[in-house]
């Protein structure tokens, strides 16, 4: 099925929410939910369902720990729903918000799918010759699933397209680059952003870069409906790998990247931090030498405030986040944290949510960038992995 064809309807979204109600409470049946829970929650619906909060990630150290945990901050809970891989991001179907998917870590073959109300999971795979990247994210009307993978023969980035209902293989186009890692939808609901790292790698060989002295990376816009490449931008440093970005509401995108410091001819120091605007050249974010120096060449995740126009950055290996004005492109604070990497913002806008390997969350107020220590957790029976995702559910 070429890109093109697919029809962007849902069978569902349509539906009188009494038809959605008894399917979901046949499906709750069938999980083994007992009737007094199936009747509560039916009780519930009929008062106006209200939203409830979730941090989802990636976690686990090994095997028998890895999964997919989900974070109540209201009761300082988590569960961990095991997956047997180590995931890394998570995306939500934009209809179903108690669909989620976690993707498999570089160069990982498996994608889990989890249902948020009943528990259940179900796994997906990479086509024969391809690996998976870390990321995926769900086409606006929630039919497809988009999933950043590699043809590991060819070197090839690309982007598979899967039945979101079923979870099978109906497309895949080019990511118009080579190792393409995040990629998330614009407000127009039709176009792609890609991050195109650069970086070819492969499953014998696990995580070594394969390519340090010809990788070109690029932040890559493709129309999602065909696959046809819209525009490809790149930093001016030919060694700094795109990795990872998040969109603010008015399309501007900010991201972070990683240095291939073993492929420089020399020590200079690069910027890791960037914004791009539609229509517009990358803006470079800098930062006193002292903290980009501290930062090691690596840059985490990234999330988006667009209210007060703050793009957050996490540094792992400097112990860092850091905090970026959208438009005039000056640091407006910065925080240590030991080995912090997932980063989201939380649903109702008031802070940024931290996390690390230790178990430990951390919150930025988005007003002032300065850390609530009373909102402080840990969960020492969890390792929060690179990246975080808050979501609303209904209950």
């Amino acid at each position: 099925m070429k890109p093109n064809t697919r029809q962007h309807s849902h069978p569902d979204q349509h539906s009188h929410p009494d038809q959605q109600r008894r399917r979901l409470l046949t499906l709750l049946a069938a999980s083994g939910i007992g009737s007094a829970t199936s009747g509560l929650w039916y009780g519930k619906q009929r008062q106006q369902p209200q939203p409830y909060e979730r941090w989802l990630s990636a976690q686990g150290k090994d095997n028998s720990h890895y999964g997919l945990a989900s974070i109540s901050p209201q009761q300082h809970q988590a569960l961990n729903i095991p997956s047997g891989f180590r995931g890394h991001a998570i995306c939500q179907h934009p209809q179903q918000p108690h669909i989620v998917v976690m993707s498999a870590r570089r160069p990982g073959l498996t994608g889990l799918e989890v249902n948020l109300l009943t528990g259940q999971s179900r796994t997906f795979h990479s086509p024969a010759n391809h690996h998976m990247q870390g990321h995926s994210w769900f086409s606006a009307d929630g039919l497809w699933l988009f999933t950043t993978e590699s043809n590991y023969h060819s070197g090839d980035g690309r982007i598979t397209v899967r039945d979101s209902g079923t979870l099978q293989l109906v497309d895949n186009f080019s990511s118009h680059g080579i190792g393409p890692h995040e990629i998330r939808l614009m407000p127009d609901g039709k176009t792609l952003v890609v991050a195109n790292g650069g970086l070819l790698t492969h499953p014998d060989s696990g995580r070594r870069v394969l390519n340090p002295d010809t990788m070109r990376s690029t932040l890559s816009y493709i129309d999602s409906h065909n696959g046809t490449l819209i525009s490809e931008h790149r930093v001016p440093d030919n060694k700094a790998s795109i990795r990872h970005f998040d969109i603010a509401d008015d399309g501007s995108v900010a991201f972070g990247m990683q240095v291939q410091r073993q492929a420089m001819s020399d020590n200079h120091l690069v910027p890791l931090a960037a914004i791009h605007k539609p229509g517009q050249e990358i803006q470079l974010l800098h930062a006193p030498e002292t903290l980009t120096l501290a930062l090691h060449d690596y840059m985490g995740s990234v999330a988006i405030d667009s209210q007060h126009r703050i793009a957050a950055f996490t540094s792992p290996r400097g112990d860092l986040a850091m905090f970026w004005h959208l438009d005039d492109g000056s640091l407006q604070a910065y925080h240590a944290f030991h080995d912090v990497c997932g980063l989201a913002l939380n649903n109702n806008g008031s802070h940024f949510v931290l996390s690390n390997s230790a178990g430990k969350i951390r919150q930025i107020s988005t007003a002032t960038l300065i850390e609530d220590k009373t909102l402080r957790m840990e969960f020492p029976a969890m390792a929060w992995d690179n990246h975080m995702m808050a979501i609303n559910l209904l209950g």
